[in-house]
């Protein structure tokens, strides 16, 4: 079989189904004589036999704690909907074959790992070899399902040897081939010969990714969740996002900025797992000492201000950096430099300089919520939102919202007036005869809120009796994903169903479709943080908090 015509397969099927013919054909007397005892699948056992050059590698974990941890979760409606599926997703894999998943590969397939290893030329053209390395957890089921498929017609099948270990090259009816080869308790498959010899050459004592030390130790912690179900490794993560975008359609395209991002990214490690809370994912990402940040990890100043009656909430530091990083990569894209120049034009109607009067003055922490209300101006919308900003250029900012009130004043319909609330200053728009439109002061020498709505103008103003901070709903959402220094997102799925099925769906109740409302009633609330430990480590950690079904 010549390697220029052999493609790899869209469906893991194919590979699976190949897989076992020629452990059927080559292994059987392998595995009677090396027992059959189970052994648990995990990614350094599979990392065993993936170089060390290996550009990325990603491992799947049927991790039973996990499993049962996510069966808690969520309503009947959408426990319901999951498994469809699921159900379906294994049907459409395995469609063609004669094979049941339950029945057929449950019992015996352990771990996946899909590692990605570096083209043998320099050329960014060519396209990164894939392995695939499959934990054989129950040999006799294995063994039972071989001899059963080994039978029936369809894959021809050429054998060889390489440094002692045979490796089977299965040709189907369409034309796509596949090399598989049995190492002790793995399934390695590729869609071309070489990553099996490589990965032979691996198994025979060649560096592989478990005996780097930091990659043994990415694998085994898993990014730090508990019950892993996936564990994704990139050790050169310049070099794979390069790989990719190279080989991407021609139809399909990395937006500049998403490499530009990146940059200062060496490698990356990323684990998703299901705990009592709900499904985390969690990244740590190395970064290039030279590019990264210099600024202390330090806990949210704002977050006590929002009261429990917030629905969402995001929040970070530095807009002013933000901005300044935007036009930077403005200069090398062109969707940046479009959006850059529509915020422009957006301020310029309201005679502001996007720099001087209003980002060059965001250099603190800031933080933008949308809180439920129901009084006032509001009333007819349910929620209102409200914006805080600490800075250290406090004639920049008052500069910026008397231009804001001199424009109000022109209106003969609004109201400009100051007001005191718990004994701070609050300038409000007010329209007669419907209240408060919108309002601003400050909560200390270096801190700036502006609100939308009366109600929210004295919640701000007022130091909460329930801060979010305090409040159940927000414990249970954002369970160890506290606010970092970098940025952070919370949202309250309750609330926002609440709010959305008393305002939005009245309007427009086909928008969102019933099983997609289910599975949304299923969710407690989403939360994100970023944090910085070390300069040189940036990390992200996201919550799917659950409701419980028990």
């Amino acid at each position: 079989m010549q390697e220029s015509q052999t493609m790899p397969g869209k469906k893991p099927k194919l590979l699976i189904a190949a897989a076992i013919v020629v452990a059927a054909g080559s292994a059987a007397v392998y595995f009677y004589f090396k027992g059959l005892a189970q052994k648990v699948s995990n990614p350094l056992e599979s990392a065993k036999v993936v170089p060390d050059k290996a550009m990325m590698a990603a491992f799947i974990s049927p991790n039973p704690q996990a499993l049962s941890q996510l069966q808690q979760f969520g309503t009947p409606g959408a426990q319901k909907l999951f498994g469809q599926g699921l159900k379906a997703f294994q049907e459409q894999s395995l469609a063609g074959t004669e094979i049941d998943y339950d029945k057929d590969l449950k019992p015996w397939l352990g771990g996946v790992m899909v590692a990605l290893l570096p083209p043998d030329t320099e050329a960014k053209s060519e396209p990164p070899k894939l392995l695939l390395v499959v934990s054989v957890k129950d040999k006799i089921s294995a063994w039972n399902f071989a001899n059963r498929l080994k039978s029936q017609p369809g894959a021809k099948t050429q054998e060889s040897e390489y440094k002692g270990v045979k490796i089977s090259e299965i040709a189907e009816p369409s034309g796509k081939g596949y090399s598989v080869a049995l190492l002790d308790d793995q399934l390695v498959i590729a869609p071309f010969r070489k990553p099996v010899e490589l990965a032979i050459d691996t198994f025979k004592g060649q560096p592989s990714l478990a005996t780097q030390q930091t990659t043994s130790k990415f694998f085994s912690e898993s990014a730090g969740v508990e019950n892993p179900i996936a564990t994704i490794f990139i050790a050169d993560y310049q070099a794979t996002m390069e790989q990719l975008k190279t080989n991407l359609p021609p139809d399909m395209k990395l937006p500049s900025t998403v490499m530009q991002q990146f940059k200062q990214v060496k490698s990356l490690v990323a684990g998703i797992g299901a705990d009592s809370a709900g499904l985390r994912v969690k990244t740590i990402a190395q970064l290039d000492p030279k590019l990264a940040g210099k600024n202390p990890q330090a806990a949210s100043k704002l977050l006590p201000r929002f009261p429990g009656e917030t629905i969402a909430l995001v929040g970070g530091k530095g807009l002013d950096q933000i901005w300044l990083q935007a036009k930077a990569e403005a200069k090398d894209s062109p969707e940046i430099n479009s959006s850059i120049q529509q915020v422009r034009e957006s301020f310029k109607r309201l005679d502001l300089d996007a720099e001087r009067d209003v980002f060059g003055w965001m250099n603190g922490e800031f933080a933008i919520g949308a809180i439920a209300s129901n009084e006032g101006i509001l009333s007819q919308f349910g929620m209102g939102a409200t914006m805080i900003f600490e800075t250290s250029d406090r004639p920049a900012a008052e500069t910026m919202l008397k231009k804001l009130d001199a424009i109000a004043k022109s209106n003969p319909t609004v109201s400009i007036a100051p007001r005191q609330v718990q004994g701070k200053e609050v300038v409000e728009w007010t329209i007669p005869q419907q209240g408060t439109l919108f309002g601003h002061g400050w909560l200390n020498q270096n801190t700036v809120f502006v609100a939308f709505g009366g109600p929210l103008v004295d919640a701000i103003a007022t130091a909460p009796p329930q801060p979010l901070s305090s409040s159940p709903s927000f414990g249970a959402i954002a369970t160890s994903v506290s606010p970092g220094d970098r940025g952070y997102f919370y949202l309250d799925m309750d609330k926002t169903m609440s709010w959305a099925n008393q305002y939005l769906l009245k309007a427009a109740p086909t928008l969102v479709s019933p099983p997609t409302a289910e599975v949304l009633n299923s969710i407690r609330g989403i939360s994100v943080a970023t944090t910085s430990p070390e300069p040189s480590i940036a990390q992200l950690e996201m919550l799917f908090s659950f409701k419980s079904n028990l």
